[in-house]
């Protein structure tokens, strides 16, 4: 999965950054602009990796818990300011790239779980029926985890074309107080890769199929994500079944 194997921060930025958070940075890169020491595209580059620098920070020093702690931190906040100095357009882009960064970082801090789901399996969760769970159930082998996805499961993301490509992969992170999941389902595509991120919210006590219905209500025209909810939702009990059905 690219989003836990690719290097998202060049080393520049980090050296930047170790000046002295992101007004030094700033300060530092406009000075290499001015003597040429860096180009402005390579500086542009630097600055706006900067805030990945700072969301490591950020989520270490708020447990890797909750996403919103580690996004409003207050050197956060400021990196993205100075990085949206720079790419004022690239502001949905960043946010999207903060998320999965911070996504990747909890599921590090976790143990790095990853399992595959065999093919034969993938296939049988596509038409699984939740009745009889309920939020409860669910136990992720730790706080996130890594699934490698089959073809047979059949789960696509379509490209900036509308194109539909078969997804590869599933991060899922725990968050608890409110109990939810954030999954991002991943696919290489004829541009490179395809990454979409979605909150599932799993109130206690919830039957599953409730939970579901409610994120379908609330789910973007045109969008349905039900077989992603579904499969994940039946891959998880799969791998970690309620002691009551063990």
């Amino acid at each position: 999965m690219q989003i836990l194997t690719a290097s998202p921060i060049p080393e520049d930025s980090r050296r930047y950054w170790a000046l002295g958070g992101a007004e030094a940075a700033l300060e530092a890169v406009d000075r290499d602009i001015k003597s040429g020491t860096i180009s402005i595209p390579h500086a542009a580059y630097v600055l706006s990796t900067v805030p990945l620098v700072a969301l490591e920070e950020a989520a270490r020093r708020t447990g890797y818990r909750h996403l919103r702690d580690a996004l409003d931190d207050d050197a956060y906040q400021e990196a993205l300011y100075v990085a949206l100095s720079f790419h004022p357009e690239l502001e949905a882009t960043l946010n999207r790239g903060a998320i999965q960064y911070w996504l990747r970082l909890a599921w590090e801090d976790g143990g790095r779980d990853t399992r595959t789901v065999p093919a034969t399996l993938a296939a049988q969760l596509r038409p699984l029926e939740l009745h009889g769970y309920r939020t409860d159930d669910l136990r992720l082998p730790r706080r996130g985890l890594h699934l490698v996805v089959p073809p047979e499961a059949g789960l696509e993301l379509s490209d900036s074309n509308r194109v539909k490509w078969t997804a590869t992969d599933l991060l899922i992170v725990e968050e608890s107080e409110p109990h939810l999941w954030r999954l991002c389902l991943e696919a290489l595509t004829g541009e490179g890769r395809s990454a979409h991120v979605l909150a599932m919210h799993l109130p206690p006590g919830m039957s599953l199929e409730t939970a579901v219905a409610q994120h379908e209500a609330k789910a973007a025209p045109n969008f349905d994500w039900r077989p992603l909810w579904t499969w994940a939702l039946g891959a998880v009990l799969s791998l970690t079944p309620p002691a009551s059905r063990a």
